[in-house]
């Protein structure tokens, strides 16, 4: 028995397991500065990137839709083409992605409130799907998403939600979600992080079986420590909550 390693089970953004960015010549991002203030979502888009998703709902409780963006290049020569002989898919969109979130304006357009470039993470490697798994405004708050699946260089497979809300003047992470599963052996992990209500619960199981006896659910209290703002969490330099580690659980996986 062992522990289950944080960077194979934890957020899928730090794949230390798989071959390094710069092994397929994907160039260094350049991130524009998108405009403070804007009448429209497409005037927001700075040249030579575009909308790859758009949600609107009322983040701030002034009774006005809002603004979400997931922008992403358009460069083509971010669009990757693999060695014949090489693992993984043939061809990748490997341009990079920036969040921006603004807020409607009573008098009409928008103005910007969240730039970040980091929190999206590129698809940099051949071996594994797009990491990133979608963006949404739901019930006033922002939720983002990303999966892992490796089609060579790992077992594990992770679906990863965070959810952000607006509040003293900020946004900030109130929940985040893993369900994480090892192909090989079969074992599932499934965390849900409430930080509002200070829950934490992680349910152990098996994705191959029905059987009850074989899942079990501990539960425990997360610390009052103030909540994490979205500026804080990284795709590029990596964020993991000390609860995806399963020895904060004293829990073991199977060889």
């Amino acid at each position: 028995m062992k522990p289950l390693s944080r960077a194979l089970f934890s957020l899928v953004l730090s794949f230390a397991f798989l071959a390094p960015a710069n092994a397929y010549d994907i160039i260094e991002a350049v991130y524009p500065t998108v405009p403070e203030t804007a009448d429209s979502p497409e005037a927001f888009v700075p040249e030579g990137w575009a909308i790859e998703v758009m949600e609107t709902g009322d983040l701030n409780k002034d009774k006005r839709d809002d603004l979400l963006l997931v922008l992403k290049e358009t460069n083509p020569d971010n669009m990757m083409t693999n060695e014949t002989d090489s693992p993984g898919m043939r061809e990748w969109d490997a341009n990079p992605r920036i969040l921006a979130v603004a807020f409607a304006l009573k008098k009409g357009g928008y103005k910007l409130v969240i730039q970040t470039n980091d929190i999206l993470p590129r698809h940099d490697d051949p071996c594994i799907d797009d990491p990133f798994g979608g963006a949404s405004i739901a019930d006033g708050a922002i939720q983002i998403g990303y999966h892992f699946w490796a089609n060579a260089g790992s077992w594990y497979t992770s679906s990863t939600w965070f959810t952000f809300r607006y509040r003293n003047g900020g946004f900030f992470l109130v929940a985040y979600t893993n369900y994480a599963t090892k192909r090989n052996t079969c074992e599932s992990w499934d965390l849900k992080l409430d930080y509002l209500s200070r829950k934490a619960e992680m349910t152990v199981g098996s994705f191959s079986s029905d059987d009850e006896e074989e899942v079990k659910t501990y539960s425990r209290k997360l610390s009052p420590d103030s909540l994490v703002p979205i500026e804080q969490v990284s795709a590029i330099n990596g964020f993991y909550p000390e609860q995806t580690d399963l020895a904060w659980w004293g829990i073991e996986e199977a060889e």
